[in-house]
């Protein structure tokens, strides 16, 4: 009976949120005519993954961990007129659960006395066998690391209009040596 209960309690405890899930969101508003100067973002996606449980599902608490980002950068034109960018992707890895940010140290204290000896508070007072155990629990640190930059330097035509990326298309609208007009898309 007692092996039941235990197995209904982990299987409840192992469904403790959901599945993880990963999430992006863009730093600049996409279907309005941007502008940008040499050197500038046109856009960042920041990335995001669920914070995982003890069991390894999602926080139910909806706590997130930073996952990195991909930012896109005008860097200017090349003599023949096309336009330069400057894509640079970035990826963290954590070991945080919710273990590490939610969970707090603890300690315990153990007082034994005997014979003339009382204790008073956290104190123990007399002249017989007295002992004391304190034991701590240091709660795990996460260990979050940003890996080195993925960046790469590329040049496009723009008389193709569109330059479609990963999860964004960038339209150019007009571009100079010094400045660029665009429209995000998703």
């Amino acid at each position: 009976m007692k092996l039941l209960i235990l197995g209904v309690v982990i299987g409840c405890l192992s469904g403790c949120g959901a599945t993880l899930k990963s999430y992006e969101s863009l730093s600049t508003p996409t279907g309005v005519s941007q502008s940008a100067s040499i050197g500038s973002e046109l856009y960042r996606i920041k990335k995001q993954k669920d914070l995982p449980n003890a069991f390894g599902k999602a926080d139910i608490f909806g706590g997130k961990v930073d996952a990195g980002y991909t930012e896109l950068r005008f860097m200017g034109l090349t003599p023949d007129g096309h336009v330069v960018f400057r894509l640079t992707d970035i990826d963290i890895e954590s070991n945080e659960t919710t273990v590490n940010r939610y969970g707090g140290n603890r300690s315990t204290i153990n007082s034994n006395t005997s014979a003339n000896a009382s204790s008073y508070g956290n104190t123990a007072y007399g002249t017989a066998n007295t002992t004391t155990t304190i034991t701590t629990y240091q709660k795990p640190s996460a260990n979050v690391t940003q890996l080195p930059p993925n960046t790469v330097e590329f040049t496009f035509d723009p008389a193709e209009k569109a330059l479609k990326m990963e999860a964004v298309t960038v339209e150019v609208l007009e571009v100079t040596k010094y400045s660029i007009n665009y429209i995000l898309r998703r």
